[in-house]
């Protein structure tokens, strides 16, 4: 993908900078993001220890590529958006089964109008067993387990794991990363509206491919009436007249938001990952991030970015492309100035054992320049240090199932702080840890989460 200056494109690098900035002033957590406008890459960034080179965590940005993945089946002529969801499954239909579930269709899983009143469970049985409440594409209700049944359907069509039929269609034809991987069900279904793990750049590159309607390097590889119809408003997911009043009340299409500003669509997923396509502009904005205001993002990219394209060059077009590689700030931050005091002190050092239960690990032991926490025989090895970000060599035990982490510490007077990042993810914790004359208290905060986000978990000493 070539690069070029914002300027050359017509866009101010002062407004893709003010953005950042009004990032950094509401700590909204970036870890990657790139823009392109016309095709061509005019900015890019990412912020210590996430980096552009991170597979990162889509949640249900996953679900615009699962769409996609429908769209392919369709134009080979493996199904209809017209078909009935049963049709598919009849292996695991009731005697009886609900007559509003034999009404559900292809396109009704696609725009979340299958007219549940409650989301079934993640399961092609149970799915098509659910109840039904409403006549389906009569009623709005944000369904993973729905998007989760278009999975389903695409393996039985195609005979392919939703994950090989787009590298096949879609990855392999864009450029898109070799080591894509997705999350399965038990029954070895691809999970659909969550899973996916790509780079900035696939997410940027799925981007371009709807904005140029399904082309890519003058080949037309996806229906250009596929893509119209994703980003058409299906759905009418406003309640209470406040259409248009947020970025999730605009319209839905074919596992796309549409947004506050006219034409532009999204695909978007938990906690600030973003695929903004915007056609008047030309424009494809492409993030990765852990914030808990989602909307916070969109309105200021709508405030900084979109006012400040032109139809012409700018002055500066010779500048160069813009790129930006900044510092996660560390969240400790808020607790107060970091001492000058050594990170750990001597009568700290040595082993504790933590209450059971608990969401961390089983046992602690603090050394000079390093923290071990043990979880059901698996170590984690937490190096200590002030200065920079230091990567740990496996995953922090409370998030068994994720990769690799970084981590910060620092010294508040009497407390231990740690500052790790789950660097696929969205996730950080802080964990501040008090020292007592017979053990431990470890008080842990999540920077975002579906559930509770403070904890407290106690120790005893065992040893030096």
């Amino acid at each position: 993908m070539k690069r070029c200056a914002p300027e050359a494109m017509g866009v101010r690098r002062e407004a893709i900078e003010a953005f950042l900035k009004d990032m950094q002033e509401k700590r909204l957590h970036m870890h990657a993001f790139k823009i392109l406008r016309h095709g061509q890459e005019i900015a890019r960034g990412d912020f210590a220890p996430w980096s552009e080179d991170n597979l990162h965590m889509l949640f249900s940005l996953s679900k615009s590529f699962t769409s996609t993945a429908v769209g392919f089946a369709v134009q080979d002529g493996l199904l209809k958006v017209t078909d009935h969801l049963t049709d598919f499954f009849p292996e695991y239909l009731p005697a009886l089964p609900c007559e509003n579930m034999q009404k559900i269709t292809v396109r009704d899983l696609l725009t979340m109008n299958t007219g549940h009143g409650k989301e079934p469970e993640r399961n092609e049985k149970t799915f098509v067993r659910s109840y039904v409440e409403y006549t389906p594409g009569t009623h709005f209700l944000y369904n993973t387990s729905g998007t989760y049944m278009l999975s389903a359907i695409v393996q039985k069509v195609t005979g392919k794991k939703l994950l090989t039929y787009l590298r096949e269609k879609l990855m392999d034809p864009l450029g898109m990363s070799g080591d894509i991987w997705t999350e399965e069900s038990e029954t070895g279904v691809a999970m659909g509206g969550f899973g996916l793990n790509v780079r900035v750049d696939d997410i940027a590159r799925l981007g371009q491919f709807y904005l140029d309607g399904g082309c890519w390097e003058g080949k037309q590889l996806l229906d250009p009436a596929w893509v119209r119809d994703a980003q058409t408003p299906w759905s009418d997911n406003s309640t209470g007249g406040n259409r248009g009043q947020s970025d999730w009340s605009c319209g839905y299409g074919y596992q796309f938001w549409m947004c506050k500003p006219e034409h532009v669509f999204r695909g978007d997923g938990a906690f600030g990952q973003y695929c903004i396509i915007c056609p008047d502009q030309d424009m494809v904005i492409a993030i990765n991030s852990g914030v808990e205001d989602m909307g916070a993002v969109m309105d200021s990219i709508w405030k900084h970015i979109l006012p400040a394209v032109s139809d012409s060059p700018l002055e500066g077009a010779d500048r160069g492309p813009m790129e930006v590689h900044g510092v996660t700030r560390a969240r400790w931050e808020d607790m107060g100035k970091d001492t000058a005091a050594p990170v750990t002190e001597k009568a700290w050092r040595g082993s504790y054992q933590l209450q059971k239960g608990n969401m961390l690990g089983d046992s602690i032991t603090v050394g000079d320049d390093f923290v071990t926490i043990v979880s059901e025989g698996k170590e984690t090895v937490l190096p200590l240090n002030r200065d920079t970000w230091m990567d740990s060599d496996k995953h922090l035990p409370s998030f068994p199932d994720m990769h690799k982490c970084a981590v910060r510490a620092a010294r508040k007077d009497d407390a231990l702080i740690l500052h790790v990042c789950i660097t696929n993810t969205p996730f950080e914790e802080i964990l501040k840890v008090t020292f007592t004359a017979h053990g431990l208290t470890v008080h842990g905060r999540q920077n975002v989460g579906f559930g509770g986000d403070t904890y407290e978990i106690l120790g005893t000493r065992t040893g030096d």
